[in-house]
Parts: structure tokens; sequence; C-alpha cells
């Protein structure tokens, strides 16, 4: 009888198992950084989980967090959030168009009108340009509820203490792509962007008069060229990436100018598994 127990016990366990979809991967890096006074070694290695399940009904929940690991160069001090604790938090339900996210969001203009260009092997660390001027990020504790029809996907956020809202919309067609969301904290953002074969390029605009363009540009099936530019109140910042796919890992070169106009440069190689 025990032995039909533990089988019996194991059976439901493994059915368990198999009925949920769960998956873990991440990315690692290393090499040098230049930031303009000293040449430091970077490094860092992220983990990320995820979970989801469907219910007979056609609804899908899903659960996903990560745990990063880093250096003194490239990340806090061990032992503090983002080193070596999970992060980022967030449980999803989804069915058809309609999308519910509860915990690190990024709210709506952040999803749906936000431009970037991070350069840099270690994560796009060595320059970053970033049209976001939302409140509602994925480092809190957010509500966040979106539609999708067709072209067009509506979205809205909230924090969950309630101290900002947005709103956002994003129409996609033929390789182009227009973004428009405003927030109740006199917040705006615009965006554009348009892909077609190896080359891409996205425009945008915010309330604090910033404005960010990105390029990239696939050279060959293994070379891609990538260049950021943002126009800001504290200055212009610039930054440059080719890398080379190198079956299993890419290495990467940057060179860019900060808005503080600190020369910056970075060497190195990211894998993903």
């Amino acid at each position: 009888m025990k032995n039909v127990l533990f089988a019996t016990t194991a059976l439901i366990a493994t059915a368990g198992i198999a009925s949920a979809d769960v998956t873990v991967g991440g990315y690692g890096f290393m090499g040098i950084v230049y930031d303009g006074t000293d040449v430091d070694v970077s490094s860092k290695m992220r983990v990320t989980f995820k979970g989801s399940v469907e219910t007979d009904s056609g609804i899908s929940f899903t659960a996903s967090s990560r745990i990063n690991v880093t250096d003194s160069a490239s990340g806090p001090a061990q032992g503090a959030l983002g080193s070596n604790d999970l992060e980022r938090g967030k449980i999803t339900m989804s069915a058809g168009g309609l999308n519910l996210a509860v915990g690190a969001t990024n709210g709506a203009m952040k999803s749906l009108a936000r431009v970037t260009s991070y350069q840099g092997f270690n994560d796009g660390g060595v320059v970053g340009m970033d049209s976001n001027t939302s409140a509602i990020n994925d480092g809190g504790n957010n509500v966040y509820v979106s539609y999708s029809m067709g072209d067009i996907t509506v979205g809205v956020g909230s924090r969950a203490d309630g101290s900002e809202q947005d709103i956002a919309a994003k129409y996609t067609v033929n390789g182009f792509a227009i973004g428009v969301g405003v927030s109740n904290n006199n917040e705006w953002m615009l965006s554009g962007s348009y892909s077609t074969g190896p080359v891409s390029f996205a425009l945008g605009y915010n309330s604090d008069e910033t404005a960010v363009l990105s390029v990239g540009y696939d050279i060959s099936d293994a070379t891609s060229l990538s260049f950021g530019y943002q126009n800001a109140a504290a200055g212009d910042t610039y930054g440059v990436s080719v890398s080379q796919d190198l079956g299993g890992a890419s290495l990467t070169g940057t060179l860019g100018r900060t808005a503080a106009g600190a020369n910056v440069a970075g060497l190195g190689v990211m894998f993903s598994f």
C-alpha cells in the first residue's frame, strides 16, 4: 500500500508539472569598459525564470522574475537589490487581445511610446539614450492593462500607490509604427519607427524636450551596426557599436560620448543560454 501511495503521489506531481510551461534562461557577458577616466573589467550573469499555464477556457497566466549576479564595476554591491536577489517580479493574465499585468510592469507610455538606444556589450551599459519620461517602470509595483485589435494597441497603467496614471496607443502597419502616450502628471511621449530588410530606425520625443534617434543596420548575416543619439537639456549623447556573431556569442565594440562630455568605450563578449 505504501508503494502504491508513493507511486500515486509521484504521478500526480508529474502530471502537475507537465501541465505547466516552466522555462529558465538568461545571459552572461564579460569585457572591458573605459568611462572617460579609468579602464575597468565588467561582467554579469542574469538568470530569468518564467512559468505559465492556460485554463480550459483559454485564459493564460504567467509569472516571471529574474536574478542578477554582477561585479562591482557593472552593478550594485553583492547582496544589494539587483545583484543577488530576485527582482522585476510580474504576474500577467491574458485572453485574446486583452492583457493584465501586475507587479513590475512598464506602464502604458513606456510600453507603447518609448525609444531607446543602449550601446555596449554589457547590456548596453557603455552609453545609453532613452526617451522615457514616465514614473511607471519595470522596477516598481504597478498595474497595466492593454488591448490589441488588429494594428492598434491601447494601454492604461497606474502605479500601485495611485501617484501616477498613464494612457498610450500604438499603431503598426507595413513596418511603420507610431506611438503616443500621456500621464496625469503632464508628461507625454511620442515615437515613430520603421523597419525594412537590414535597416531599422526609430525617433522619440517627450515633454522634457528630449529627442532620441536609434538606427540599426545589418551589414551581413553575422555583422551589425547600431547608432544612437540623444539631444537633451543636459547635453548631447551619442554612441555607435559594431557586433560580430561568433555563433552562440557576440563580440561588440562601442565608442561614445556622454552628455557630460566624457569619451567612453567598451569591448566584450555576450552570450545567451
